[in-house]
């Protein structure tokens, strides 16, 4: 698996997104709620369903395994993981951080973010600043247009792509303690990957996001990633699944990250300020534009998230029930637990299909 690994970091955009420490065993938060500005926050234990729950049985008993902050010399929370599998202090040099029996291997998270805006100036400004300017772009569409031709250069396949429900509803539980220095509208979603390669199968599971505000749209991603021969790769990517469902945070930790964007963000403020007082000096014309589209952005909002996310209802013709997927294809199919593939190809059954049928999918109707 070392090749394969060492591949994908390279690959990704490198920023870490936590560091970690020693394990324990069956321990629980100190807490279970702050408070910040007079209201109090509770932390959500987990979003878990019956069939997340049924889907690890491991060999070797789960325990909370505890996360340090480094940085913050902290608690940042706890993971439930095999007793076996072990959490490093120092990341690897390919940037595993978690290691288990059989090869397996979880790579350190990292972070991509981007913005953009159809506003005069906007776009050049948040450049200035050191921010990744990019139109949006739907996570199908990032797997497909930049990481996938990436990838088939150096051997890796792509198995099949799906969506994990429960990782979403978990980001938008997760959402409620980040602070935001002004109003947005957030969308998530939790799309995983799998690859093989001559060395084994990776999951990477890309957490997407995007905000719209009254200037433009702030989008992004981070990444979960794990590695292990194709013998073992099933049992794996189920448990680590399992484990990013029920993760518990610290409160201790969030109300410390939330004061510290409070703070960057009052400091940002300042340097808005004066990129601003530039902009004004290049011309009076340019903010009466601006002015002009900002005036639009609202009314124009609903149109332009529908353009790049658009998205349909579909029902399994089995249960009844409903689910909201991307209007990208003409048929979906979907198994029993909320993952689906689309298709644009009338005579495919991916059940037909050797590298996806060792489970059972339903065709689904789309609702008009």
């Amino acid at each position: 698996m070392k090749s394969s690994i060492k591949l994908f970091s390279c690959l990704m955009v490198s920023m870490l997104f936590y560091s970690c420490g020693e394990s324990a065993q069956n321990q629980a938060l100190d807490q279970e709620t702050f408070d910040y500005n007079g209201q109090t926050y509770v932390l959500k234990k987990s979003v878990t369903t019956e069939h997340t729950k049924q889907q690890v049985k491991s060999e070797s008993k789960i325990i909370f395994h505890k996360i340090q902050d480094a940085q913050r010399n902290m608690l940042l929370g706890y993971m439930p993981l095999p007793e076996d599998w072990k959490i490093l202090n120092q990341a690897g040099k390919d940037g595993e951080y978690i290691i288990g029996p059989n090869d397996i291997k979880v790579l350190l998270p990292k972070v991509a973010s981007f913005t953009y805006s159809n506003l005069p100036g906007m776009n050049q400004m948040s450049a200035q600043a050191g921010q990744q300017v990019k139109p949006l772009m739907s996570v199908e569409s990032l797997v497909k247009n930049e990481l996938e031709p990436l990838l088939k250069k150096e051997g890796a396949k792509l198995i099949k792509g799906y969506h994990i429900l429960e990782l979403q509803k978990y980001a938008e539980n997760y959402d409620q303690f980040t602070f935001k220095s002004v109003p947005q509208q957030t969308t998530f979603k939790a799309y995983a990957t799998e690859w093989q390669h001559e060395e084994g199968n990776l999951l990477l599971i890309l957490n997407y996001r995007v905000s719209y505000s009254n200037t433009g749209v702030y989008w992004g991603y981070h990444t979960e990633m794990i590695g292990a021969p194709s013998a073992h790769f099933e049992r794996a990517k189920k448990t680590y699944i399992y484990s990013l469902v029920n993760r518990k945070y610290n409160p201790q930790w969030l109300r410390a990250c939330y004061m510290e964007e409070a703070q960057k963000a009052a400091q940002s403020g300042k340097l808005h300020q004066q990129r601003m007082a530039a902009l004004r000096a290049e011309g009076q014309a340019i903010i009466e534009r601006g002015k002009a589209y900002s005036a639009k952005v609202d009314v124009n909002h609903q149109r332009w998230m529908n353009a790049h996310l658009e998205q349909t209802t579909v029902t399994n013709s089995n249960s009844g029930q409903s689910y909201q997927v991307d209007a990208s294809a003409n048929e979906y199919w979907i198994n029993s637990n909320g993952e689906y593939i689309s298709s644009n190809n009338y005579n495919y059954d991916p059940n037909m299909d050797m590298s996806v049928n060792n489970q059972a999918w339903t065709k689904t109707t789309i609702q008009n």
